[in-house]
């Protein structure tokens, strides 16, 4: 077990005879890889044993929820942090967990910080909203197939390659881009978005497909970077890390240009492409003309600071 889990106990005792018990993740897996991700596959579309695989070590904070000698769920939980709840069939009472869960949360966590709540499904959004966890971020998986298909780059700009020289001009567009989008309700920071640029070179320009799906658009008036679309390779299928057009150079077609670019050069190798878009972006629009369908959506939750006396 890593250092991150060593504050929560192997075994928890909740209430009700309901106990959680530590798993390593080549354990967890079993059951997470069914439970969650075959039964949710329809919010994200697919969730390889790769991908699985990786998200459970990472938080290494896997529990199977026991009652009696049954396992009857499973949860990723530490202190200030909960994701990815199931259950296991017959037992169904996801909302009595989410309460037991809740209530144990609030002894251990941190009371000066949020307890963060990640990748809730939309159909139990309203057991976490009964205890006064409110929503941060709703989220939607979109695909489409690739097909070779002829972009067009609009008259007065010039498109090429993502460079490491470049990294700081991308950074301050995608800036400047998010916060003046109000689907954004927090920006990152320019060093945030420096090593996301920096993960992009570092990690996946390196495969020939996702380097030229990528691209910079410059304004040939002023010689400025004033759009941008970053690959990764994730499960398998191309995904959009980053799409970003500067505000001023909007509704010119600059980014039906980047997209339409990136499902041409993903064709040549992949049967779709992906990409994951807040509820309220009205990119959503752009993405649904070219053909993309959204899936259900998925949402962040918190709880604000707690008082450790509260045993609500």
């Amino acid at each position: 077990m890593n250092e991150q889990v060593q504050s929560i106990n192997d075994c928890i005792e909740l209430e009700d005879g309901i106990r959680l018990v530590y798993q390593e993740p080549e354990e967890y897996i079993r059951y997470y890889s069914i439970y969650y991700g075959q039964k949710y596959a329809d919010y994200f579309f697919r969730r390889s044993s790769a991908a699985m695989k990786d998200i459970v070590s990472i938080f290494d904070c896997g529990y199977v929820i026991m009652k009696d000698e049954n396992i009857v769920g499973g949860v990723f939980l530490k202190p200030n942090f909960l994701a990815d709840l199931f259950v296991v069939p017959p037992y169904d009472d996801y909302k009595g967990l989410v309460t037991k869960l809740l209530n144990y949360l609030k002894k251990v966590s941190k009371t000066e910080e949020e307890i963060y709540f990640r990748d809730i499904v939309e159909e139990h959004v309203p057991a976490y909203k009964q205890h006064g966890c409110q929503v941060r971020e709703v989220n939607y998986w979109m695909i489409r197939p690739t097909q070779p298909m002829k972009a067009m780059l609009p008259e007065g700009y010039s498109s090429k390659a993502v460079s490491r020289e470049d990294t700081n001009d991308i950074a301050c567009l995608i800036m400047k881009s998010y916060k003046a989008n109000s689907a954004y309700k927090q920006v990152g920071t320019k060093e945030d978005y420096m090593n996301h640029v920096e993960e992009f070179i570092d990690k996946y320009q390196k495969n020939k497909i996702m380097d030229e799906c990528s691209r910079v658009i410059v304004d040939k008036s002023t010689n400025n970077i004033v759009g941008v679309c970053l690959h990764m390779e994730f499960e398998d299928y191309p995904l959009i890390m980053s799409l970003a057009v500067d505000p001023e150079h909007q509704h010119k077609g600059l980014g039906r240009f980047l997209l339409s670019h990136s499902i041409n050069i993903s064709s040549e190798e992949y049967p779709a492409t992906r990409l994951a878009v807040l509820k309220d972006n009205p990119a959503i629009q752009l993405y649904e003309d070219l053909g993309f369908i959204r899936n259900r959506s998925v949402v962040d939750m918190y709880v604000g600071c707690l008082n450790k006396n509260d045993g609500s």
